[in-house]
């Protein structure tokens, strides 16, 4: 299988700071993935009548969509963000899904990075492993008029009127990072809705990032429908202990197959 992404891919995420991989999901995978979305977040030619006034929504990480949650486990995204932050350990920074209806107005539009609410640490000028690296998808096709992201190159500081909009067909991904200067823009068509799902990665071993954490969602039915679901080394990406920790023991495995049914389907661990 040919690889979506590639050196070329790596190298304009180093020069300008962020990368357009247009048509990157898999057809089947986009159109699973947009349906389940929309019945996260609704369209909005279901709430226009009782909810005009409603201009965004957005939903976070866990989903009772089990597609969204599975198909953060990316191989090629993985990979890359592991060649990014130049490690193997990495996991996974909360996502969300989100929307724009008709009528979105993003105000005063000015450029931003978004270190300031990922990390306590300022941006480092020469080490870029130590930003998160962030896959921003669209499930349904986006044009010019449907609130596009602005992203801005390296080379352009953060002059906005520069800013090269995301638009482009579902299953296009923009990969950028922290440091990365973008912004959000109005939607200004009077149908339609646009819809953004979006992960991110970052070092495992730097406790002073991310933008949230999920340790609290241990008893969420969908969290752990999914965590049941996965393997152990993807279980890793999620924060969990790896296989043969000496957290594991008869009681401990026993305590999670209760919490996460499925835990040891696969006789990953012993105790």
């Amino acid at each position: 299988m040919t690889a979506r992404l590639t050196d070329h891919h790596f190298e304009k995420l180093v020069t300008d700071g962020y990368v357009i991989v247009h048509n990157y999901l898999p057809e089947a995978q986009r159109a699973e993935m947009a349906a389940a979305i929309r019945r996260v977040l609704k369209p909005w030619d279901e709430i226009k009548d009782e909810s005009p006034e409603k201009k965004s929504d957005s939903y976070y990480f866990p989903y009772p969509e089990q597609c969204l949650n599975h198909a953060i486990i990316d191989e090629e995204a993985i990979s890359f963000s592991k060649r990014w932050l130049a490690t193997d350990r990495i996991h996974y920074r909360p996502g969300l899904a989100m929307v724009r209806y008709p009528g979105f107005r993003s105000g005063e539009t000015k450029a931003h990075i978004d270190n300031g609410n990922n990390s306590l640490l300022p941006p480092s000028e020469k080490d870029l492993s130590y930003s998160q690296l962030i896959f921003w998808f669209y499930l349904e096709d986006v044009d010019a008029d449907q609130a596009p992201t602005l992203m801005v190159k390296n080379s352009d500081g953060h002059d906005l009127s520069k800013a090269e909009p995301f638009a482009g067909p579902g299953g296009s991904v923009v990969i950028f990072h922290n440091w990365t200067w973008h912004a959000a823009s109005s939607y200004n068509r009077k149908d339609g809705q646009r819809y953004v799902w979006k992960f991110a990665f970052g070092h495992a071993d730097y406790y002073w990032e991310g933008v949230a954490h999920y340790t609290n969602v241990g008893k969420n039915p969908h969290f752990c429908e999914f965590i049941g679901s996965i393997s152990a080394r993807d279980r890793e990406l999620f924060r969990f202990p790896p296989a043969g920790h000496p957290y594991y023991t008869k009681q401990t495995l026993q305590a999670l197959e209760e919490q996460y049914p499925g835990w040891n389907t696969r006789g990953e661990y012993k105790a």
